[in-house]
């Protein structure tokens, strides 16, 4: 898995919004019923508003606890895209939903595989492998999940922010 850190000034999440139950496996019906709710010409407005990376459609999540990623809990979920704060402000964001996010650090996974498995697996050693062996705690913020085709075609090519902050 590989990973870089990245220092983000602040800025906002733009899109639809959908509180939904977390599944930790497989793919979350509820997501996938609120995508599908999205009409062509909304979801057109909302990826024109991308200005910065993570680029394009993003999901974005943040658990109503952020202690607690259990099966079921409640989250937040967002099908957006990742914008200047002013741009967030804009008349363009009219009837969309805005999650404005403080300057802070990120840690940055890729992965390649097999779209939900290779993510799965992903989160999974984040927080069982990487978190344990590296200087960084997890800190408040919502987590960011990009995801396309792999340019050498060996399935879904994922990255995944995850808020952090050094430990002390």
């Amino acid at each position: 898995m590989q990973y870089r850190i990245v220092t983000k000034d602040r800025f906002a999440i733009v899109g639809r919004m959908a509180t939904v139950s977390q599944i930790n496996e497989g793919v979350n019906p509820h997501i996938m019923e609120m995508v599908k709710e999205i009409d062509p010409d909304t979801m057109a407005r909302i990826a024109s508003l991308s200005d910065q990376e993570p680029s394009g459609v993003v999901s974005a999540t943040r658990p109503h606890d952020e202690d607690n990623h259990q099966e079921g809990s409640p989250l937040d979920y967002y099908h957006a895209v990742v914008a200047a704060p002013g741009r967030a402000e804009s008349a363009d964001t009219a009837g969309l939903d805005v999650l404005t996010q403080d300057a802070g650090m990120w840690a940055v996974f890729t992965s390649v595989g097999e779209f939900p498995a290779a993510l799965q697996l992903m989160w999974g050693d984040v927080y069982s492998e990487w978190f344990p062996s590296n200087p960084y705690r997890h800190r408040p913020g919502p987590t960011l999940l990009k995801v396309g085709t792999d340019p050498e075609g060996k399935g879904a090519l994922a990255e995944l922010w995850v808020a952090v902050e050094p430990e002390d």
